[in-house]
């Protein structure tokens, strides 16, 4: 289940109160329209279906000098995209958890004879780490689960003492309506994380301290700006592929998104925090949070 950007289907219905799993409108992220309207135009081909792609994980991971001689765990690993192109650019190992059989089998297949990338089949609200990692990634990932605060303790579990836990995600903007909130639920089944101060409680209240969270809503106004443009640019060859209602669809969806994110119902941020290896003990002075507004 790696994260949204659009659904690539028709339209679902309303969300059921009880929050029901979507995610099987993730199984055709492989899809040629994807590579047209996102993978190509957004990613420079890579198969991100995350919001921040290659510059986002080179935020994140610069300044942990990460390498070779790290192990990295990510949580709903989707296809692997995320997870081979940090083995790619910083040679470290990634095991990645991820609970869409469709999307494993794709991950699993172009990891085919890499012994530094493996992938398991297992739900991260549940799953018990088999080791302890460097860094713990959630990309994109937590505003798709009933209980990302569940994840957060997953990753608190995995991750050595003073070991890193980063994430990115769609936060809820102060302003966002119910029909917003609706809409993202009923496109792509996501559920905005509550605002920037209510998200570092629930990283500290999972173990975390050190947390810095930053606001990138600009690099999701970027990514859907350009999803919009190839889409009107590669229209003739994305109808070959697809029906009207779908390609209707994909617009409607991309002018949804950039909306809110220009709007500010929706903003998008990335976080870091470190793993408290004296839980319960940690001073005010130790648990600190910086907060970086942005775009």
């Amino acid at each position: 289940m790696e994260p949204q950007l659009l659904r690539p289907g028709p339209p679902a219905a309303t969300a059921p109160s009880d929050g029901a799993d979507k995610n099987h409108i993730y199984d055709s992220v492989t899809a040629p329209i994807w590579q047209l309207a996102v993978y190509q135009p957004v990613h420079a081909g890579w198969e991100f279906t995350n919001v921040g792609g290659a510059a986002l994980l080179d935020q994140i991971t610069e300044p942990l000098r990460l390498g070779a001689r790290h192990r990295v765990l990510e949580c709903c690993s989707g296809t692997g995209a995320v997870s081979r192109y940090l083995n790619v650019r910083r040679g470290c190992a990634v095991t990645g958890v991820e609970i869409n059989e469709k999307q494993l089998d794709h991950a699993r297949r172009l990891a085919t004879g890499n012994p530094d990338l493996r992938y398991v089949l297992g739900d991260v609200e549940r799953w018990q780490p088999d080791g302890a990692y460097d860094l713990v990634l959630a990309i994109d990932s937590l505003s798709l689960l009933a209980d990302p605060q569940a994840v957060m303790r997953t990753a608190h579990r995995a991750s050595y003492p003073r070991g890193v836990f980063a994430m990115a995600d769609t936060v809820a903007g102060s302003s966002m309506s119910d029909e917003t909130r609706g809409r993202a639920w009923d496109l792509d089944g996501v559920r905005p994380l509550p605002g920037p101060t209510a998200t570092v409680r629930m990283l500290r209240s999972a173990g975390f301290d050190d947390v810095e969270l930053t606001d990138c809503t600009a690099m999701a106004v970027e990514c859907f700006e350009r999803i919009g443009t190839a889409l009107v640019r590669r229209e003739d060859e994305i109808s070959a592929l697809v029906s009207a209602d779908e390609l209707r669809h994909w617009r409607d969806s991309s002018e949804f998104y950039l909306a809110a994110y220009r709007s500010r119902q929706l903003t998008y941020w990335r976080g870091v925090a470190r793993h408290n290896d004296h839980r319960g003990t940690v001073s005010a002075s130790r648990r600190r949070a910086r907060t970086t507004y942005g775009g």
